[in-house]
């Protein structure tokens, strides 16, 4: 877990400094900045001994060497008894199917029952490193990054994120379309509008069926603003059902699977990205409970 010491090892890809190669496999400025500040946290490796290394030191291509990572800030968390889904692990990330209902991250109204909390009590203290933020009512894929590595690699990474929802009305427009539209935040800086001098958000989107009152639509995120597709769909006189902040009449519904619903029908479905230290495609999808 995150408090362990990680170790990765990498080979040099051309001559130069520790710190330009560390900054060629993605580390960035603050993690190298760590990583000087701790003897020992940087070594050569041959023939299976280790030697310190300053991020200073040259290194010949196709030579050995290996980092530690270690968090130095890690709070005691308040630890919460709830279940979670965790359908991906290793040492540098988590993949997690959230349920609808449980909030991201410890906020006023959810502090102490919220996803950090109950990862806290399955992984016990730690520093809670998500990637992509899921609202409280969406279900779905979230990511969560195990070290400061990591998440500083995914984060500047580009993450197919693709989501699956029920939508208000009966759809008028082409199927497949692009909503390329500015996002600003209320002044109470909660709920988000459509407004010139926003920022930049685009949502494809793609509908997939139509039924009584309601349709079926797949969304894909090219920018990650808060709300986004709750406030694009909205905005364009189609949103989601249940959704009690953007919708004016947040009925339940009965979903085409015959269940009942009561909450945003938003649903994260699929994920991928490429691993940050191992640099391989990974990809998750997940079925919405509501379809």
């Amino acid at each position: 877990m995150s408090a362990a010491l990680r170790r990765i090892q990498y080979v040099a890809p051309f001559d130069g400094a520790v710190d330009d190669i560390l900054a060629h496999f993605g580390a960035s400025s603050s993690v190298r900045v760590a990583l000087r500040k701790r003897l020992g946290t940087v070594c050569f490796v041959f023939d299976g001994r280790e030697s310190a290394l300053r991020l200073v030191d040259k290194l010949n291509r196709g030579d050995k060497f290996c980092i530690y990572l270690q968090d130095d800030d890690i709070k005691a968390v308040p630890k919460w008894d709830a279940r979670v889904n965790i359908v991906y692990e290793d040492e540098d990330l988590a993949v997690i199917d959230k349920s609808a209902g449980m909030a991201v991250i410890p906020v006023k109204g959810h502090y102490g029952r919220s996803l950090a909390n109950a990862l806290a009590n399955i992984w016990g203290d730690f520093v809670y490193r998500p990637i992509n933020r899921l609202d409280r009512d969406t279900s779905g894929l979230m990511l969560v990054a195990k070290n400061q590595l990591a998440h500083g690699i995914l984060s500047r990474s580009h993450i197919k994120r693709q989501y699956v929802g029920l939508c208000q009305g009966v759809f008028a427009g082409d199927v497949k379309g692009k909503l390329d539209l500015p996002i600003k935040s209320s002044s109470d800086g909660f709920k988000r509008y459509v407004e010139e001098g926003g920022k930049r958000a685009v949502t494809h989107y793609e509908i997939l069926r139509q039924y009584d009152g309601y349709f079926s639509a797949k969304f894909e995120l090219e920018t990650g603003r808060t709300h986004q597709i709750r406030t694009h769909i909205a905005h364009i006189g189609y949103p989601l059902c249940c959704d009690r902040l953007y919708n004016c009449d947040p009925h339940p519904i009965i979903c085409p699977n015959g269940m009942q619903l009561d909450r945003q029908a938003l649903h994260s479905c699929l994920l991928e990205f490429i691993h940050p230290i191992e640099n391989k495609k990974m990809s998750f999808v997940s079925q919405a409970e509501f379809i």
